[in-house]
């Protein structure tokens, strides 16, 4: 009977004004703790430069239909390129325009005929880019970019 008596009482209390105005100013026990909690330093989405590219590999002198396809994301660390440390600063090195980057030098390729054609679709720092070539063959498709079409 006891426990019965104190249950009402409680409910009495908080639904009167005054009880309300207590519960009110009691924080809630699980409330974020100011002394043990750590701030959390976030970047704004929209601050956030998108450098992302779907590349395609497709043989002959037509694009389509693509063997190979990846993502290539330079902004975080996702996608489905097998290699974004060496193909992203290679783009970073002509903002992210794989129409932009020339030849190494130091590579010399057969002068055989196998057309590979390439291309790149998608965003860099808030511009967007559209890129498709044909190289006379693989070699010449890994002289020019390097690592950005090899997966």
């Amino acid at each position: 009977m006891r426990p019965l008596l104190a249950l009402l009482a409680f409910t009495a209390v908080a639904l009167s004004p005054a009880g309300a105005a207590v519960a009110a100013t009691v924080p809630p026990p699980w409330g974020p703790d100011v002394n043990a909690d750590v701030p959390v330093t976030r970047v704004h989405p929209m601050k956030v430069r998108t450098k992302a590219l779907v590349v395609t590999v497709a043989k002959g002198q037509a694009g389509t239909p693509p063997q190979r396809y990846a993502l290539l994301n330079c902004s975080f660390t996702r996608g489905t390129h097998p290699a974004p440390g060496r193909a992203c600063p290679t783009l970073e090195k002509v903002g992210g325009d794989p129409a932009k980057l020339q030849p190494d030098p130091a590579v010399a390729c057969p002068m055989i005929f196998d057309p590979v054609t390439v291309t790149a679709y998608g965003i860099w720092n808030d511009a967007y880019i559209r890129f498709e070539r044909t190289y006379g063959n693989s070699c010449q498709l890994r002289a020019t970019t390097g690592a950005i079409f090899a997966f």
